[in-house]
């Protein structure tokens, strides 16, 4: 996929799943402190499971980013409905283009794939991250986690963009170089 500023993109392996379970653990119980309370933090963290990540029954695309061949970030897009699933990176990383790079990498797979918009639930520590990238809130949403605890979170999409056509194409007029 890449290197920028030495990061580097490429598709998950089934021997990263401990390393997928780790940032998503220290994402939450770090960046979503102060944001949601202790006992959803707990909860959240604790139904997190390494076997959870890369599951056969549910293909999805899941990209990684790597900095010195650490693993410090990761995003999964279900492409057949357009829908970002999980977008995680280390605390020490925010702010140091991981999840841009990760966004923008599995949008395009989406736009690739013909996926009229993308969608997600925006945890509300991400949501500015998220709108800055394009993508507008539709409403307030609840995310499951037991029954007892159901996590706030902002429901939002991005449509795809749409390309600038040629001047010209229609009338068949050269367009302008």
């Amino acid at each position: 996929m890449g290197a920028s500023g030495g990061l580097h993109l490429r598709p998950a392996r089934d021997s990263d799943r401990r390393a997928l379970w780790r940032v998503h653990t220290e994402a939450v119980g770090t960046l979503c402190q102060g944001v949601y309370a202790p006992d959803e933090l707990s909860t959240w963290v604790r139904l997190l499971r390494p076997e959870g990540y890369l599951r056969p029954d549910r293909p999805r695309t899941v990209l990684v980013a790597e900095r010195d061949r650490r693993l410090v970030g990761f995003g999964q897009l279900d492409s057949l409905n357009g829908e970002l699933e999980a977008l995680y990176v280390l605390p020490d990383q925010v702010g140091h283009g991981v999840g841009t790079r990760l966004l923008a990498a599995l949008e395009s797979v989406a736009w690739g794939g013909g996926s009229p918009q993308v969608g997600l639930d925006a945890s509300l520590n991400a949501e500015d991250f998220y709108r800055h990238r394009g993508y507008v809130s539709l409403h307030e949403a609840r995310r499951p986690l037991t029954a007892r605890v159901q996590l706030a979170c902002v429901r939002m999409q991005k449509r795809r963009p749409v390309l600038p056509t040629r001047r010209g194409a229609s009338t068949g007029a050269p367009a302008p170089i």
